[in-house]
């Protein structure tokens, strides 16, 4: 499996920048296979999922008359997505390897009296290793935070970890380079992503505020035992800043080494990401003088990881292959009537899109898939609407659904660490989500 995912990749890569004809074909007979053979192990849902979308992408190929011979060049659509997953471990290897998570975790110790403190730094802290780390952050936080609420009773503490740990988790990822529900938005609405960015941005900073204000008038009256622990040494606070500057720092420079190379290779921004990750994480490693240690951890880790791809890896070529034939067929101009009719009140289109993402969420839908099979659908919206206010709501709609989709993985996740019900999860959740949505519809609608 290790090596049918290293050629369907490394073909892939080589792919961007050679563009050849029989090389596409040949990753389009690679995925194919891929998919076959990773169904079995894959999760029983996800296999599920998958076999109904290629069964109606199959039945979609033949009633447009396509020759059998073409089925290959249909598979393709969603490899740069996986190529993604396959790369990733190499740059959250870096913030372990580096002990970024340790320091920045420290955050979380100093100097705290009550819930309501604890809320906005456990929520920066978040914020701060989301971006990298993205869902190895939620086990790591849980496990820091759990020591300082031990003193209060099982349902508090569980709702506190579940509201301060998932919203500051969304706030990390909202603004990251490397979360696929953002690369994916700025890949089909063609905006830039430093047009994007500034947006993005502004949309953290008022949800931060909003989100520091809500944990600490709903916190504040739970006083701790005791007082959180205090720097033991200026030398220690000095390494602590020292590392939360270099971890911003690197973030930062891996954005500007994106948008050069994207503007000097002229290829996609979501192929440009997956080019850049593997390169940058090791010269990262360089730097900070910690290449030895970083390649014995980040290896083994990417061969775990991709042993586990198997689940997305169905799923994605099976929804890709599905929009891949829609969008090439007679039927996309059924779907894009009633959104070409909204197109003309953004409200209702805007608030439309939120409700659809968190409502397909939470009857199991991933937000990648309800994204893919939107994007799909929507093309000529982008001729009515401003693509940069379509591309705000659906990625603030998209990204909603981490903090209160049941079936998504981060509050999957999150259940699993707190020993409680998803849906539960998703409860404490569901009102900041369509307020997380809500605020990206408002700045969006400004910018009509």
């Amino acid at each position: 499996m290790l090596y049918l995912y290293g050629l369907l990749f490394i073909s892939y890569f080589l792919n961007l920048l050679i563009n050849v004809e029989w090389l596409s074909y040949f990753i389009g007979v690679l995925a194919m296979v891929a998919w076959f053979v990773s169904i079995k192990g894959s999760s029983k849902l996800f296999s599920t999922i998958s076999v109904i979308f290629v069964g109606i992408g199959v039945f979609v190929f033949f009633l447009e008359g396509r020759v059998l011979t073409e089925l290959p060049l249909y598979m393709t659509s969603m490899v740069p997505l996986l190529a993604i997953f396959y790369v990733l471990p190499f740059i959250n290897s870096i913030i372990i390897v580096g002990r970024y998570d340790q320091q920045v975790s420290k955050l979380l110790k100093v100097r705290i009296h009550h819930l309501g403190q604890l809320y906005g730094r456990t929520s920066m802290v978040t914020f701060l290793l989301g971006g990298f780390l993205n869902l190895a952050t939620l086990p790591l936080v849980k496990a820091v935070i759990e020591k300082n609420v031990l003193q209060f009773n099982e349902k508090l503490r569980n709702k506190f970890i579940a509201q301060a740990m998932l919203r500051g988790y969304v706030f990390g990822i909202i603004i990251s380079p490397m979360e696929l529900l953002v690369i994916l938005t700025i890949e089909y609405t063609h905006i830039p992503y430093l047009h994007i960015l500034p947006w993005l941005i502004l949309i953290t900073l008022i949800l931060i505020l909003i989100n520091w204000l809500i944990g600490h008038f709903s916190y504040k009256k739970h006083d701790l035992a005791e007082e959180g622990e205090q720097m033991p040494s200026t030398r220690t606070k000095q390494l602590m800043k020292q590392k939360v500057f270099s971890l911003i720092s690197y973030l930062i420079l891996f954005m500007i080494v994106i948008v050069g190379v994207n503007k000097l290779l002229h290829i996609g921004f979501l192929q440009t990401i997956a080019i850049v990750i593997v390169p940058f994480s090791f010269i990262w490693a360089i730097l900070i003088k910690r290449l030895k240690s970083y390649v014995t951890y980040a290896v083994p880790l990417w061969k775990t990881r991709t042993f586990g791809l198997k689940s997305n890896l169905v799923l994605f070529l099976g929804v890709g292959f599905f929009t891949s034939n829609l969008s090439d067929s007679s039927f996309i101009d059924y779907l894009q009537e009633p959104f070409t009719k909204l197109s003309h009140y953004p409200l209702f289109l805007f608030i439309f899109i939120q409700v659809l993402f968190l409502g397909l969420a939470l009857t199991g839908f991933h937000p990648l898939v309800t994204l893919s099979i939107l994007t799909a659908i929507i093309e000529p919206i982008l001729q009515i609407v401003h693509p940069l206010s379509l591309s705000l709501v659906l990625i603030t709609s998209a990204l909603s659904t981490t903090i209160a989709g049941p079936f998504n993985v981060s509050v999957s996740i999150t259940g699993d660490l707190l020993h409680v019900n998803s849906y539960k999860v998703s409860l404490w959740n569901i009102g900041f989500a369509f307020l997380f949505s809500g605020v990206g519809t408002v700045i969006a609608l400004c910018l009509l």
